[in-house]
């Protein structure tokens, strides 16, 4: 079964005045919002993460603070948030860390839904999309990565991760 994974489209990425917004995150909301309608339309999982950290988070020695969990800034964007408002088949994954795997219930969800193959868009390409995407690829699941749905705030790292997804990990990048 196929599912489409939504990484990290929060307020405090993807909105301005958000912690750790960047222009390009506002870039991928066209796209995504098609795909959840045509994912919706064929009935099929549609999974969100969200960083979802703790008010004294050890990331924020690395970070500055963002996505505190049950804040403004971790909820997912609004024009996201209202697309996705009743749809049965909505997932949500909270985690702490770059992998949606790392400390998460991911793994069962796609165990139990029977999923094989995942097309993904989010933020940021070279952090959370990269990491997620490679443990996705070491479960050889089939990953399809929407060049056009994902963004970063440093163009070279976003390139060079699209790269290591593509010639490294073997995902297929569209």
């Amino acid at each position: 079964m196929r599912a489409l994974l939504l990484i990290d489209l929060q307020k405090d990425f993807v909105e301005p005045g958000g912690a750790l917004y960047f222009p390009k995150a506002e870039s991928v909301l066209p796209l995504v919002l098609d795909l959840v309608e045509k994912y919706k339309q064929e009935n099929l999982p549609i999974i969100t993460t969200q960083d979802w950290h703790e008010e004294d988070d050890a990331e924020f020695r690395i970070w500055p603070k963002h996505c505190v969990k049950d804040t403004h800034g971790a909820e997912l964007v609004k024009r996201l948030k209202d697309s996705l408002a009743g749809y049965e088949k909505h997932i949500a994954v909270r985690k702490t860390r770059y992998s949606a795997f790392y400390g998460t219930h991911f793994e069962e969800i796609l165990k139990s839904h029977g999923i094989d193959e995942v097309e993904v868009c989010g933020v940021v390409t070279h952090i959370c999309v990269l990491f997620t995407v490679e443990e996705l690829r070491n479960r050889n699941i089939r990953t399809i990565v929407r060049k056009d749905g994902v963004a970063s705030y440093d163009e070279n790292l976003h390139t060079c991760a699209l790269r290591l997804m593509s010639e490294v990990l073997r995902a297929e990048v569209v």
